[in-house]
């Protein structure tokens, strides 16, 4: 292959990442996410920048790989998010609540559900305020993926990022997935082969797109 048709690896990620949406924000960004920003779109869509999602999901694998696996603890109730927090945590070990957050679940000791994390990954800050909020009183780090649109208070680290695409929360957390095991010193090329996005996919998403 010539180098003039050699398409790197970082560069094929950040075609798959565009495709897959992640980079879509809302029609409406507040301040604190303007930093994310790359451009608006014509049609009134803010763009977030590739590199500095690429980047945060880094830097958050980073941190979750700091901590004991099974002392992390990954929400989504969103819909798009179920499964691919559900898978996430089968591949690293961590610890999932996909749908309903259970009141007091990171508060009230006496619970026979009652969680001590060292550290919450949030998919939405607004679908998964609860969490937020319990890890606030519990004074436990959150990592958040959050829109253009999303108020981040109590939020520790933001990854700027479609956070209610189909395809984009899939991407996300196969592509964390794989971050933190190569992080925590536990991928090989064949383990990472075999985790692929569709792992990660709703089937009602699989049946959308047939």
């Amino acid at each position: 292959m010539s180098d003039s048709t050699y398409i790197s690896p970082e560069v094929e990620l950040q075609e798959l990442l565009v495709k897959c949406g992640v980079h879509l924000g809302a029609k409406i960004k507040v301040k604190h996410m303007e930093r994310f920003i790359y451009k608006l779109r014509a049609d009134g869509v803010y763009l977030i920048d590739v590199k500095k999602i690429l980047d945060r999901l880094n830097l958050a694998a980073r941190m979750i790989a700091m901590n004991d696996l099974n002392k992390v603890v990954v929400v989504s109730t969103h819909i798009y998010g179920i499964k691919a927090v559900q898978k996430f945590c089968e591949v690293t070990g961590t610890i999932p609540i996909a749908g309903k957050i259970p009141a007091g679940i990171f508060t009230n000791r006496t619970l026979k559900y009652y969680l001590e994390p060292d550290l919450i990954v949030v998919s939405d800050p607004r679908y998964d305020i609860q969490a937020v909020t319990e890890a606030s009183i519990a004074r436990k780090p959150v990592i958040a993926m959050c829109s253009t649109d999303n108020v981040c208070s109590n939020i520790d680290l933001i990854i700027p990022m479609n956070n209610r695409g189909r395809t984009s929360l899939p991407f996300a957390f196969w592509y964390l997935a794989r971050r933190v095991l190569i992080e925590k010193g536990l991928a090989t090329p064949e383990l990472l082969e075999k985790i692929t996005i569709d792992q990660f996919t709703t089937q009602a998403v699989a049946e959308e797109e047939e």
